[in-house]
C-alpha cells in the first residue's frame, strides 16, 4: 500500500494472502488468497502525520474510462465503481486457476449519464504476481499507529491480481486488484482497472473520429467493450497479505 499518511479518508482493496506453509517455500507451493476492496480512514492530524489508519472491509473503488480524458469531454465521462471480496488460490506454478469464490457490485455511469448497476462474480484467476512487502512505522500492542480490521499488517505485502468476472447483466470482463508497497517506484500501479460491456452512443464529432465520420452519421446505442482504467486519479489504495 503507498499512500500518503495525511489522507483522512481512502478506497483500499485487501487481498490477504493466507498461504499455509512458511514464507520461504511459497514460491513453489500453493497460496489460498483473500481479496477485499476496503476503506483505509486516518483519523488523526497533521501533527501525527495523518495517524492512526484503519484498513477496514467493505470499501468501493473508481475507475474511468477514456471519454473522461478528451479535452472537454464531448463524449461525456463513463466510470465503473466496484466493490467485492472474495478468495482464490495460486497454483504452484504461479499460473491461472479456477478455485475462486466471491465478488461483488458493480454501477456504471455513462457518458450520457445513464446509469446501470448490479453484481458480479470472479470466475478465474489469470494472473498473481508478488511485490514488495509493506512498510509502516513501529507498531505496539498498546499504540499501533495503522490498524488492520482485515488481517496481519505484519503479512502486507504488495502485488497484483488479475481475475476474470461475470455480471449480472450477462457481460464478462477483467477486474485487475493492484497494490504497491511502500517501497515500490512511483510507475507501479495502485488501484483497479475494470474491463466491461457497456451501451453508449456512437459519436461524430470533428476532430474525434479518425478518419472522421460525416456530421449527419446516424446516432445510435451500441454495447461496445469499454476498459476502465485512470485508477490514479482517484484515491484508490490496495493492501495483499501473506503468511
Amino acid at each position: 500500500m503507498k499512500y500518503t499518511t495525511l489522507t483522512l479518508l481512502a478506497v483500499a482493496i485487501i487481498l490477504v494472502i493466507t498461504a499455509a506453509v512458511p514464507l520461504a517455500s511459497a514460491q513453489s507451493e500453493a497460496q489460498h488468497v483473500r481479496w477485499d476492496i476496503a476503506s483505509v480512514p486516518c483519523t488523526g492530524t497533521p501533527a501525527t502525520s495523518g495517524y492512526p489508519c484503519f484498513l477496514n472491509p467493505h470499501g468501493s473503488a473508481t475507475a474511468m474510462a477514456v471519454d473522461c480524458s478528451i479535452p472537454g469531454q464531448p463524449a461525456g465521462c463513463s466510470t465503473i465503481t466496484m466493490t467485492g471480496s472474495g478468495t482464490f488460490v495460486v497454483p504452484a506454478n504461479g499460473g491461472s486457476s479456477s478455485a475462486v469464490t466471491g465478488g461483488g457490485t458493480w454501477k456504471v455511469v455513462a457518458g450520457d449519464g445513464t446509469v446501470t448497476s448490479g453484481t458480479y462474480a470472479v470466475t478465474e484467476l489469470v494472473q498473481w504476481q508478488k511485490s514488495e512487502p509493506l512498510e509502516v512505522p513501529s507498531c505496539i500492542p498498546a499504540g499501533c499507529l495503522t490498524i488492520d480490521n482485515i488481517d496481519q499488517l505484519s503479512e502486507a505485502t504488495g502485488g497484483l491480481a488479475v481475475v476474470r468476472v461475470a455480471y449480472s447483466d450477462g457481460t464478462t470482463g477483467v477486474l485487475t486488484l493492484a497494490c504497491a508497497g511502500l517501497p515500490d517506484p512511483a510507475a507501479v500501479t495502485e488501484g483497479i482497472t475494470a474491463s466491461k460491456g457497456v451501451r453508449l452512443n456512437n459519436i461524430a464529432i470533428p476532430g474525434i473520429n479518425v478518419p472522421p465520420l460525416p456530421p449527419t452519421f446516424p446516432i445510435t446505442k451500441v454495447l461496445v467493450p469499454v476498459l476502465f482504467w485512470n485508477a490514479g486519479v482517484f484515491t484508490s489504495f490496495v493492501e495483499f497479505h501473506v503468511n
